[in-house]
């Protein structure tokens, strides 16, 4: 982040090329980390948040860090970093100010999902559901960037991860669910998930 600041972050001004959403991880903890170009060009404004020891967390191409406490220590780190733009820059665009309570990073300063709705939600839902099935999450919402409530940037798993679980999230296709995308004509006599696109003349019956 401090790097960032530093020596700005560049972004296309395009709605996928403004800004990063990230995870920064090291063998003894982890961040979910966000950063986009300050209004002069020169510096950034970003936002970190720790996922706690006993949490997971996911990122699928959306901001997903909402209200920005102030630095908590948890074992001795800050649940939060974050530079002081974030809320200068807010509050002087008339986005937030400091009586509407802590400042929601994803409904400031997210354009929303990419592409289509759940075209993000959707993937961290289903992620969630593998992860921490112990927790049941929504699958449908109304508009991601201004529902804080929906999905948390972070969950509590029931038991430690494995590196298979991880991979499980990548292969899954929402088996087993009313959106899995191995069942229905789209997926073919075999069960395909890489669905067919329509070209923009093309109007699928039905659609």
């Amino acid at each position: 982040g401090k790097l960032a600041e530093e020596q700005g972050f560049y972004g296309a001004g395009t709605f996928e090329g403004t800004a990063e959403s990230l995870m920064v991880i090291d063998p003894r903890e982890g961040f979910i980390f966000h950063v986009l170009p300050d209004p002069t060009g020169l510096s950034a404004i970003w936002v970190a948040q720790r996922v706690p020891d006993d949490h997971v967390g996911v990122v699928a191409n959306m901001f997903s860090i909402r209200h920005v406490l102030p630095d908590v220590s948890t074992g001795g780190q800050p649940d939060f970093l974050y530079s002081a733009s974030v809320h200068a820059v807010a509050q002087a665009r008339g986005w937030w100010k400091p009586s509407d309570g802590p400042l929601d990073f994803t409904q400031v300063y997210s354009d929303g999902e990419y592409a289509h709705k759940f075209y993000s939600g959707r993937r961290v839902w289903g992620a969630y559901r593998l992860l921490a099935p112990a927790t049941t999450l929504p699958a449908n919402y109304t508009d991601l960037r201004t529902q804080a409530d929906v999905y948390p940037a972070t969950l509590a798993t029931t038991r430690k991860l494995t590196p298979l679980d991880l991979m499980a999230v990548h292969r899954d296709m929402y088996e087993g669910t009313r959106y899995d995308m191995t069942q229905g004509v789209a997926a073919g006599p075999f069960g395909n998930p890489d669905r067919y696109a329509a070209a923009k003349s093309i109007k699928l019956a039905g659609s």
